[in-house]
């Protein structure tokens, strides 16, 4: 069971307010050490400093998609295991995605249902 405190998370959204809210959210459920990225491109310039327990990005982002990112995520020899969650307001799910995306948020999110899936993916939160 992961302590909440203890993980590390990126947040990937181009507004900045989405990012803010998803820090906010993380902190009520207790995850204090989350960092933020407004594109693909400097998620991975991040990740390359970095290593996180989960990633939550946006889906429609200009440049690298949220799932172009989960896409080079999870091709990385060393990424590769990080889950990423998209947070969308689409109601996207595609069965191609299934390999990429370990969970699905929708926006607006509360702190509940980024606990949720959280829990859903790494197991319950302490």
């Amino acid at each position: 069971m992961p302590v909440a405190k203890s993980l590390k998370v990126l947040v990937v959204d181009d507004q900045q307010t989405m990012r803010g809210l998803a820090r906010q959210a993380l902190k009520q459920i207790g995850i204090v050490d989350v960092s933020l990225a407004a594109s693909g491109e400097s998620a991975l310039d991040v990740m390359n400093t970095k290593m996180f327990d989960v990633v939550i990005s946006d889906l429609n982002m200009p440049g690298m998609s949220g799932l172009d990112l989960a896409r080079r995520i999870k091709d990385h020899p060393v990424f590769g295991r990080i889950p990423v969650f998209l947070a969308t307001s689409d109601a996207y799910r595609d069965q191609a995605t299934a390999d990429l995306v370990d969970q699905f948020v929708a926006k607006p999110f509360s702190a509940a249902d980024l606990r949720k899936a959280i829990e859903a993916t790494l197991g319950g939160l302490s």
